[in-house]
């Protein structure tokens, strides 16, 4: 089953009427109570980028996230804000940090940090986390990672199987690559197969990329093998017990993370969240505080689902559940 095509490619402005602002408040939403709600009478206008007026200027990445913006521009903002989306390019942060623009959607945490190291932005800081394409983990042989007391592989024996979860002394599969390796090993974690040294979350280069040296244990006896994908991914899948892919890996194979994989990577606390980066001179503003509302909204972490069927999954939306 191939993952839903991606419709969005609008290269024209999306703008929205807002009302005024009520007041000034902090970026953090914790302390925001309420705020005007959404309504279906939004209207939107496509116009050229550059407008001017009260409009919020959003640099936004292409494909899933500028899906995923337009989607929250469109329905889920009060009728009287005006937003206009404009492709990112790789300085789009130094553009919002010149007051060339106002907001930045296009990377995640990781990407946005090194920026940050990089040109030494000050001004600079994450005001929402939105949404991950999280690893999973597959298999053509077993259905899930529940308890068992199967073996296979052990060697010496004849396998001792019965069910269908994955047995201990499975052979698993991860991206050779150091990032797809850590996070393949955090997937592992999260199932309940390994323990590491270290909880899933950090953002440091040490914890980006860490190795079989940082499995304190193998929970399911599990062989772990580092292995580069190219042209082979649909014989890695039918010869090993499970192997670890991204979304677009998966798809390439006919499987999507919703209905086939045995486990996925969490949201929260990810950190290769994709997030909503403003500027200091922002700080306060109501059209950015209600933006992240809805980016952070129960309405959007049910368009992630319905729309991606697993491929992207949101972040703060599941946070509060």
């Amino acid at each position: 089953m191939q993952r839903a095509s991606h419709h969005s490619r609008v290269n024209a402005t999306v703008v929205l009427n807002r009302r005024s602002v009520l007041a000034t408040v902090a970026f953090t939403l914790a302390a925001v109570t309420g705020l005007v709600g959404c309504g279906s009478d939004t209207q939107v206008d496509y116009e050229t980028a550059g407008g001017s007026g009260d409009s919020l200027v959003v640099y936004v990445g292409a494909g899933d996230d500028r899906e995923i913006l337009e989607y929250a521009v469109e329905n889920l903002l009060p009728a009287s804000v005006k937003i206009e989306l404009v492709d990112a390019s790789e300085d789009s942060n130094g553009k919002v940090a010149a007051g060339d623009g106002d907001l930045s959607f296009y990377q995640h945490i990781p990407a946005f940090e090194a920026d940050l190291g990089t040109h030494s932005y000050d001004n600079l800081s994450i005001v929402s986390k939105v949404n991950v394409v999280p690893y999973g983990l597959y298999s053509s042989t077993w259905k899930d990672v529940k308890d068992t007391e199967s073996w296979v592989n052990v060697g010496l024996v004849a396998d001792e199987v019965t069910g269908q979860s994955l047995p201990h002394g499975s052979q698993v599969v991860l991206p050779a690559t150091s990032t797809g390796f850590a996070r393949g090993l955090y997937l592992l974690q999260s199932a309940g197969l390994v323990k590491l040294d270290r909880p899933f979350g950090g953002t440091s280069a040490v914890d980006l990329t860490i190795t079989q040296a940082n499995v304190l244990d193998s929970l399911r006896h599990l062989t772990l093998l580092g292995l580069g994908y190219d042209d082979y991914l649909q014989s890695l899948y039918e010869n090993y017990d499970a192997v670890v892919l991204n979304p677009d890996d998966a798809a390439s194979i006919g499987l999507t993370p919703a209905e086939d994989a045995l486990a996925i990577e969490p949201g929260p606390g990810n950190p290769y969240a994709h997030v909503l980066v403003a500027p200091s001179r922002l700080a306060g503003d109501q059209r950015v505080l209600e933006l992240a509302r809805a980016l952070e909204s129960p309405e959007l972490a049910q368009f992630l689902e319905t729309k991606f069927r697993g491929a992207n999954i949101p972040v703060a939306a599941a946070e509060s559940e």
